[in-house]
């Protein structure tokens, strides 16, 4: 009995509603009185249990004095599996309404030698565009950033390390560089990787949208004033 008073639960039912129609069900029909007996339901709560019963369509009362009588077995598993299927067809109608449209924007981070092997296979399956932004180009960076087989965009102290790239150089006071390195690269403008290396190295990779075009708007416009001041330089010359 236990079990199929849990089943019923299952299906939205209390458990003195569930009591209250099992024992209708093997019984009979009782009055309120008969039914307290044999469920243990409290007779206080009995006319209560029935009329919700009745509400939900399981039961039907009768007579004087009022008794109470189950439906059969077949009717009471039709209603049972129809608020089953309505309730199925309510959830795929309306969750779908609650997710967020929203990307999840992945972000992951490396540490120690690792930086340098995410950044090397970065750079390795980039096929159209790379660039780069950092305060100088190391030499474990230098010999990744020779391995690219695309353009390649450098923004850096001494960017013209590497010959074959665009270079823009940003004025700095010393040639000597014992600095940390750090900075930022983009991959074809689908991902994004900052990066910090001294005594420590981290890197931060991500393909969120909002990143990388800030990151390109980031780079773009430190090109254009590189290049302004280089006009300006130019004009001055002339003069």
């Amino acid at each position: 009995m236990s079990k199929l008073v849990e089943a019923l639960k299952s299906f939205g039912l209390s458990e003195y509603e569930a009591r209250a129609l099992l024992t209708l069900l093997s019984k009979g029909e009782l009055t309120a009185k008969e039914i307290s007996e044999l469920s243990g339901i409290p007779r206080t709560s009995v006319y209560d249990v029935m009329s919700s019963l009745e509400s939900k369509g399981l039961v039907k009362s009768f007579g004087k004095p009022l008794k109470f009588r189950a439906l059969k077995t077949d009717e009471i598993l039709s209603i049972l599996s129809k608020k089953v299927s309505d309730n199925l067809e309510l959830l795929k109608r309306e969750l779908p309404k609650l997710e967020t449209e929203e990307e999840i924007e992945e972000v992951k981070v490396y540490r120690g030698d690792a930086v340098f092997g995410i950044l090397r296979m970065l750079v390795s399956s980039a096929e159209e565009e790379i660039r780069v932004l950092l305060s100088h180009i190391s030499k474990e960076i230098e010999d990744i950033l020779r391995s690219a087989k695309c353009k390649l965009v450098i923004v850096s102290s001494d960017a013209r390390r590497i010959e074959f790239a665009e270079s823009y150089e940003l004025p700095t006071k010393s040639k000597k560089v014992t600095s940390p390195c750090y900075g930022l690269l983009i991959f074809d403008d689908k991902k994004v990787m900052i990066i910090f290396v001294n005594h420590v190295k981290i890197g931060i990779v991500s393909d969120g949208e909002g990143l990388v075009l800030f990151s390109r708007v980031l780079i773009s416009s430190l090109i254009e004033f590189l290049k302004n001041q280089e006009r300006e330089c130019q004009d001055e010359g002339l003069e």
